[in-house]
């Protein structure tokens, strides 16, 4: 099997690190003469010279997905695209004409373990019935200049919800912060029982990366995305701090990005589709778009 790679920057690098220990055989364009240096035994002089590959992951900058999109979904060959599909509805619109081809996002936070857990938690309703997830992505600054901190982290928060929740909920209110007309952190809240309430930023000193899921019977938590852990607390909203019960259920750790290049390699084997569906694509993009405009 030959898995065809565009784009081999800061994430193509580590995709790049994961196939290779896979022992998956890799043709990989990316027009940075430098990135060409680093990989050149990998690398082929044109997009047009992938067209014999079993499939391609698209890990490019995500201003230029749509162009790169209607080069090479016509082939028919199936596609690995990383998130965001594009960066604005008026591409996401254009691409929609694709939305019978074999075209997968990579939104690997619904392959993390951690996440896949706290779903099951939900769905067993083992801390009663939900009434609120809180997400918190915030870093300081961002080495992405192709769209802004919204577009790049609050995907991720959305997907988180689609796993757990398994929707995501109309968008109800948001506000941006704003710096010299780019965006670069926002609160966001859609739905209402439960309700997601998400946070992004790139004006933190510290990095966190926390899910909470709250329930009418108790609370988990996923505190950071390198622990192995969900930390569970058995209560309702009127019981004591001394009363209430705590449990550490741990989960595997396998790498989520591992574990979803796995899944696009077994598909093409023949195993079943990935996660996330060109539709899911569209359907973040969109929410992004609608958050963009509730804080106007």
């Amino acid at each position: 099997m030959i898995l065809g790679l565009i784009g081999a920057g800061i994430w193509g690098k580590n995709i790049i690190r994961e196939l290779v220990s896979l022992s998956v055989s890799l043709k990989i364009f990316d027009p940075n003469p430098d990135t060409q240096k680093e990989f050149s035994h990998f690398f082929v002089n044109s997009l047009q010279e992938l067209q014999s590959v079993d499939g391609i992951i698209v890990a490019s900058p995500s201003a230029t997905h749509r162009a790169i999109l209607e080069h090479i979904v016509p082939w028919g060959i199936p596609v690995f695209i990383e998130k965001p599909l594009v960066t604005s509805l008026e591409d996401a619109v254009a691409l929609k004409k694709f939305k019978s081809f074999p075209l997968y996002m990579m939104h690997i936070w619904r392959y993390h373990s951690g996440i896949q857990l706290l779903g099951q938690i939900a769905k067993n309703k083992e801390i009663g019935a939900i009434t609120a997830l809180y997400t918190h992505r915030c870093n300081w600054t961002s080495p992405r200049t192709d769209t802004d901190s919204i577009w790049n982290l609050a995907p991720h928060d959305l997907t988180i919800s689609l796993e757990i929740l398994g929707y995501i909920p109309q968008p109800r209110s948001s506000v941006i912060e704003w710096h010299n007309n780019v965006a670069r952190g926002m609160t966001a809240l859609l739905g209402t029982s439960p309700f997601v309430q998400i946070e992004v930023s790139n004006r933190y000193s510290d990095k966190r990366r926390e899910v909470r899921l709250h329930g009418t019977e108790g609370i988990a938590v996923l505190t950071d995305e390198k622990v192995d852990y969900i930390d569970i607390f058995y209560g309702n909203d009127t019981t004591y701090a001394s009363s209430v019960k705590t449990e550490r259920r741990f989960f595997d750790t396998t790498s989520p990005l591992k574990k979803e290049l796995e899944a696009f390699l077994a598909f093409l084997k023949g195993g079943p589709a990935p996660i996330s569906n060109f539709q899911e694509g569209i359907q973040t993009i969109e929410i992004l778009t609608t958050l963009h405009q509730l804080a106007l």
